[in-house]
């Protein structure tokens, strides 16, 4: 899980370049005219967003208040599919090493294929197309998430623009062996001393996108492949020197992937378990 570089540029332009995309119909050709109508006050809707972002306090903003046509308008601008939008994509998922983040940081698990809105555009359609309001998600965690963002007034789910991920262990996992099958628990907790309010977000986040049950899901490759890559030096290498070589690839992607990176606590978690070294033994 990484933190993305956020969309620098005016985000009002870009709400009013996704209206100048929309395609007047037959059936509906005064559409523009009636989107470009409601931009005074999407303008000043716009920067009282950016106002709140600066200060990462999106959960003070409330809705407008649309409905029926202009709420209807609203959303018919956003579109996954959108050339904009998919341009918008690349652009904040393309890192400066030109490598682009094409698997969801909200769980790291599945290929970005939505964006999800930080603010339900149902509840929020003026800010359907405000790009600092689109992240780049999975459908999984675009579903689970759904239109509930707060709970007693604060924040469930990390904004992995603005919440600053900490270089402190916050995940774990528990393996144990069963029946010739590994058996993985993950937990969040907090030994690290993480300041109370980031890690109820975090683990909110963990436990309302069913983090801790997808990652056990999806254990079997990540193990089956730590063994792959080891079993080859079983007897050619120093054990030991086989388990510092692996744990300083480990280090390098959490580097890259995120010092919680799920696929990095687990193989740790292996190398250390006794009953995993054993696996590797002809």
């Amino acid at each position: 899980m990484k933190n993305l570089n956020f969309y620098r540029e005016e985000s009002f332009v870009f709400h009013e370049r996704m209206i100048a995309s929309k395609k007047a119909t037959q059936k509906d050709p005064e559409i523009r005219n009636r989107l470009t109508a409601l931009n005074g006050r999407i303008e000043t809707l716009y920067q009282s967003y950016k106002n709140n972002f600066d200060n990462n306090n999106l959960e003070f903003l409330t809705p407008h208040g649309y409905v029926d046509q202009n709420k209807n308008d609203l959303l018919s601008l956003y579109s996954f599919k959108s050339v904009i939008i998919q341009n918008f994509r690349s652009n904040i998922t393309t890192t400066a090493t030109n490598r682009v983040i094409n698997t969801c940081q909200n769980c790291t698990i599945g290929e970005v294929s939505s964006f999800d809105h930080v603010l339900p555009k149902e509840e929020f359609a003026e800010f359907a197309v405000n790009p600092l309001n689109l992240f780049p998600s999975c459908s999984v965690c675009n579903s689970a998430k759904g239109r509930f963002w707060l709970r007693n007034g604060q924040r469930i789910f990390l904004n992995l623009y603005l919440d600053i991920l900490p270089d402190l262990q916050y995940l774990f996992v528990d393996v144990s062996f069963v029946d010739n099958t590994f058996i993985t628990d993950f937990s969040v907790q907090n030994p690290n001393g993480i300041r109370p309010a980031l890690f109820s977000i975090i683990e909110s986040h963990y436990s309302d996108l069913h983090l801790p049950r997808r990652f056990s899901e999806n254990n079997n490759s990540v193990i089956t492949n730590l063994q792959n890559q080891l079993k080859p030096y079983i007897g050619r290498l120093a054990l030991n020197e086989l388990i510092e070589i692996t744990k300083e690839k480990i280090r390098l992607n959490r580097i890259y992937f995120g010092f919680n990176y799920w696929q990095s606590i687990l193989e740790l978690e292996l190398l250390d378990n006794d009953d995993f070294i054993a696996s590797l033994n002809p």
